[in-house]
């Protein structure tokens, strides 16, 4: 028997014998007739109408990350998947989107709903081994069948099932080599001082941050003539001496990395899976699990992140009328760190890390004064873990062919648990090393302190409904109707208070301090109740029509706006089934357009009684005391709009789908508009005389439209099969509505479109006093600056030809100012390259943003999400909002600064105090375009018989690699990835990995 295939035709088994044999291939259409999973369903891909993504198990097998939708970045086009708060921290999550901005509604949101196995779950706890497909529901058309809860898509996760055969079981593992993407060189101590010297030089003339003989101590550390690392200072009473200062450490001269000394190169994690699948016709089932352990990269306080996952599922066809469906669903996080990696660690750590600060004091021992060694190893634990279980049932009830009642229960129960301690950290005293007093770097005084949190939701999703189908000769028609009811309920608790009795068992019944406790807790909930239907019809597989309809009703709203209806409708036309197409079918064998046009509403918001007025109650809180004491207070509750409704989205699609050759050549094109209306918004200004804040309306409005395209080729070379996928995508927002009559440019403004960047024209840096002087005697630039512009600061062009420098405030009045960028990301695109041969595959996945403008905030830094200092290093809040790395030192400076002259710098004179030449402008515009090699990954599947005679089907060796190699032309600074991270200060954060990975897959 010889088995032959190739690209785009069925896989045929012929038997050999004498003589010559004749093969026909038969074209293979499966891929067009490929099941895709959508609202309440399943539909064949050739018929669909609406705008649908799908990936696959495939798509992210062997990725070494960890959780899906890392893997899914760059894989389904509109897709977007950015990083979120927290960075790489152990357990970070990933904030992502469907098409582009949705809302800016006051607290709407604009997330997807998230399906697991038609029930709303989060993806970050399932197990990327269990997924089986993903579909993303893009438009209108394909989601309005989910209603409020769906208005900016619908991501659809189906899990692996049991299958008709043998059992199978499968264990695959992978071994984990991660390394931080990116971390910022620091200055050594020699050009630390001298920086600082320059900057407040500059500042300050005639000044210097360091006298000469502290120089000099630095100087000779550095270079090897001095061992003196520190001297004493007094200051810390009851007569006792400190090494160094209380505020600067300007007495100590070491020569420290503290970048390279907080941060390990590598952390080690592990993942391995376990599943067992098999069944007959009556019975089938699929049980898998899964654990995940990873470390962190902090050098001092242990990292641990950990996940467990258990997945049953178990299908019965009890007779030919009646089939059963059972899923259920466990899995835990546990997440350990130190206590004191939170708020603004990170950027603490970063300003914090100056070079001359050392490690040990003279006497051996850590100075906790000036690192954070001894808060991270002994300043107290912080512990989370969070379960989720779910529960899911289904019958399914066929009373005649083709006609399904389906009755659905879903329930998740999420409880989550957070305990923090924190101890006082101590610093040995400088004459008598048995005297310690409290770090500086401790913040709760001399006491310690215990904090506990506990968080439990329920949530409990019902859903009835039916579906029929029906062929009269080449008219097909299906129908589906039925509802939706969802309850949410969550609570919690919280506590904390000081003064420990022991150490070893941080409980808040072993805490004594009564006057610094805390309680707090709330519980909230809402319900949806929802009705559809939906109604395909097609002609031949040849004309295809789908009209929705879904009437919601939300717990959010009050009667009279509480229910709301969303159609939709779309259409599509195979226009390769028609006759005319008969000369070109050998060359394009799939062409169909479709359009789609819907409405849905929002109800996704974070305010949970958007619609009611609600009373605030303090505890013991007032302002002034009644008999000694504190006593509760209430706020009257602000004033609702009786106008208030619901935030309502349009959209409309255009699409194209084409298969060529056989269907070695496929694709889609999609155009889109989506206009999301009634957001909520501020209300008119009105009379002072109301007294109260003037209550929100829905008066804002936004048209985001854009564009994806998908090309894929595979093609198959006697034993060598390849293929070629790139997907690339578009999106823009223009504001509509919004009020802000005046123009102003610091916020939204009617007409235009979101990110644009207003800035300066730069001419360059004065290199001499005399070309700033010729500068001046034609543009005037004391309004941005009235002191003195000196060689070494930034020339600004007069755009305006007025003479004078001027920043406006508005689009009719920009001075000076110009757009200069945009800082939305532009052209996002995903490449896919394979190819395999006897048993050896290779796989290859690049991920990028084509455009994209960023400018980093010229403040430094310390407001949240502000990532300013780690790019310009000196910042105009002075010492303490200033970094120092290696990339700063490319500053102008002449022959004065002990660093040499450096007349053709990048960056301008540095300046406390002043953002003169900081100023948001072309020079500084970065381009933030990258392309990054995600995932590399070679394996090789045994064929050889031995194999079978080890009682093994199949066995995979792989290796991997995940963030390899980034080509952009951003600062070195910052990760162009690392630009979302909105719980970002000063530019520091925790790095993202470069991972290398190896692992098998084997099945018996």
């Amino acid at each position: 028997m010889i088995e032959v295939s190739y690209i785009g035709c069925k896989t045929q088994t012929v038997k050999v014998g004498k003589g010559t044999i004749k093969i026909v291939l038969a074209e293979d259409s499966k891929s067009l007739n490929e099941v895709v999973v959508v609202g309440f369903g399943t539909q064949k891909k050739v018929n669909l109408t609406g705008a649908v993504g799908v990936a696959t198990s495939k798509d992210i097998q062997g990725r070494p990350v960890s959780n899906a939708l890392e893997a899914l970045q760059g894989v389904i086009p509109g897709l977007n998947i950015s990083n979120s708060s927290s960075g790489g921290e152990l357990n970070s999550t990933k904030q992502f989107n469907v098409r582009g901005m949705a809302t800016i509604g006051t607290g709407s949101t604009g997330s997807p709903l998230v399906l697991i196995d038609g029930m709303e779950g989060d993806i970050s706890t399932l197990n990327p081994q269990d997924i089986e497909s993903i579909s993303v529901l893009k438009d209108a058309a394909s989601s309005s069948i989910y209603g409020s809860r769906a208005p900016f898509g619908v991501i659809l996760i189906t899990t692996k099932e049991g299958k008709n055969g043998k059992t199978n079981v499968n264990y695959n593992n992978s071994f984990r080599f991660n390394s931080p993407l990116l971390l910022p060189k620091s200055m050594n101590s020699w050009e630390f001082v001298n920086y600082l010297n320059d900057v407040q030089s500059y500042t300050s003339p005639g000044t210097s941050y360091f006298d000469d003989e502290y120089v000099q101590h630095v100087y000779d550390y550095y270079t090897g003539k001095s061992d003196v690392v520190c001297i004493t200072t007094s200051g810390i009473g009851d007569g006792h001496e400190k090494w160094g200062t209380a505020t600067e450490g300007s007495e100590t001269y070491a020569n420290m990395d503290w970048v390279k000394e907080y941060y390990r190169s590598h952390a080690f994690s592990q993942e391995h899976n376990l599943s067992v699948n098999g069944g007959t016709d009556k019975l089938n089932y699929y049980v898998s699990a899964n654990w995940a352990d990873q470390g962190g990269y902090m050098r001092y306080g242990q990292e641990d992140y950990t996940r467990y996952t258990i997945l049953g599922k178990v299908g019965s066809q009890l007779n030919k009328y009646v089939k059963l469906n059972y899923t259920s669903r466990w899995s835990r996080s546990d997440y350990e760190r130190p206590t004191v990696m939170s708020g603004a660690f990170f950027d603490n750590l970063m300003r914090r890390a100056v070079p001359t600060l050392p490690k040990y004091d003279p006497n051996g021992y850590i100075m906790s004064d000036y690192n954070y060694i001894e808060s991270l190893e002994n300043g107290g634990r912080h512990n989370e873990q969070n379960d989720s279980y779910t529960n899911q049932f289904k019958v399914t009830i066929t009373p005649l062919k083709n006609w399904n009642i389906i009755g659905e229960f879903n329930m998740r129960v999420d409880n989550n648990w957070t305990h923090e301690d924190s101890y006082p950290v101590y610093v040995h005293a400088a004459d008598d090393p048995n005297y310690l007093f409290v770090s500086a770097y401790y913040g709760n005084g001399d006491k310690s302190r215990v904090s506990e949190y506990s968080y439990k939701a329920t949530y409990l999703n019902s859903n009835v409904y039916t579906n029929y189908s029906l062929s009269l000769g080449k008219n097909n028609f299906a129908a589906t109707a039925g509802m939706q009811v969802e309850s949410f309920k969550d609570r919690y608790l919280s506590g904390s208070r000081n003064s420990l009795i022991t150490n070893d068992l941080p409980v808040l019944d072993l805490t004594t301090d009564k006057t610094e406790e805390s309680l707090g807790g709330k519980y909230q909930e809402w319900k949806t109740a929802g009705f559809f239907g939906r109604i395909n019809y097609d002609y031949d597989s040849r004309y295809l029509a789908e009209v929705n309809l879904r009437y919601d009703g939300s717990s959010r709203f009050r009667a009279s706006n509480r229910w709301v209806t969303s159609p939709s409708f779309s259409l599509g036309w195979n226009v390769a089934r028609e006759k005319f197409w008969k000369p070109i079918e050998k060359y394009v064998n799939h062409f169909k357009v479709r359009y789609s046009y819907g409405q849905l509403a929002n109800q996704n918001t974070t305010n949970w009684y958007p619609t009611y007025r609600t009373i605030y109650a303090g505890t013991a809180n007032s302002s002034w005391l009644v008999n000694g004491a504190q006593f509760n207070t209430a706020g009257f509750p602000a004033l609702i709009s009786s106008k208030l409704t619901w935030e309502k989205v349009r959209s409309s699609n255009c699409g194209v789908d084409f298969g060529a050759f056989g269907n070695r050549l496929t694709g889609s094109f999609d155009y889109y508009v989506r206009k999301t209306m009634d957001m909520v918004g501020e209300g008119e200004t009105l009379p002072a005389v109301l007294g109260a804040s003037v209550p929100k309306t829905n008066n804002l409005s936004l048209k985001t439209y854009g564009w994806e395209l998908t090309l894929a080729w595979r093609d198959q070379i006697k034993d060598f099969t390849y293929g070629v996928r790139v997907n690339i995508s578009d999106d823009r927002t223009r504001i509509l509505d919004y009020p802000n009559r005046e123009g102003y440019i610091n916020t939204y403004i009617p007409g235009e479109i979101v990110g644009k960047i207003y800035g300066l024209t730069t001419i360059g840096i004065a290199k001499t006093q005399e070309e700033m002087d010729a500068h001046l005697a034609t543009t005037n630039q004391d309004q941005i600056d009235a002191g003195k512009w000196q060689a070494g600061d930034i020339m600004y062009k007069d755009i305006d030809g007025d003479g004078v420098i001027t920043q406006g405030t508005t689009n009719g009045k920009l001075g000076d100012l110009k757009v200069i960028g945009n800082s939305s990301p532009r052209y996002r695109m995903g490449i896919n390259l394979n190819a395999a041969w006897k048993g050896f595959d290779i796989s290859m996945f690049w991920q990028g943003v084509l455009k994209r403008d960023y400018y980093f905030s010229p403040s430094g830094g310390q407001g949240a999400g502000e990532k300013g200092a780690v790019f310009w290093g000196a910042t105009v809040g002075g010492r303490w909002e200033s970094v120092f790395f290696k990339e700063h030192l490319d500053y102008w400076r002449d022959e004065s600064s002990a660093l040499g002259a450096n007349p053709n710098a990048y960056y301008a004179r540095p300046l406390f105090f002043t953002n003169k030449n900081r100023l948001t402008q072309t020079r500084y515009l970065q381009n933030a375009a990258y392309m990054r090699l995600k995932n590399l990954q070679l394996g090789y599947t045994f064929t050889q018989p031995w194999i079978q005679q080890a009682g093994i089907r199949s066995l995979r060796l792989f290796v991997t690699g995940e963030n390899l190699l980034t080509i952009t032309s951003l600062s070195k600074v910052l990760d162009p990835e690392s630009l979302e991270v909105s719980k970002m200060k000063a530019g520091a954060s925790y790095p993202l990995s470069k991972t290398f990975a190896f692992g098998l897959n084997v099945t018996f």
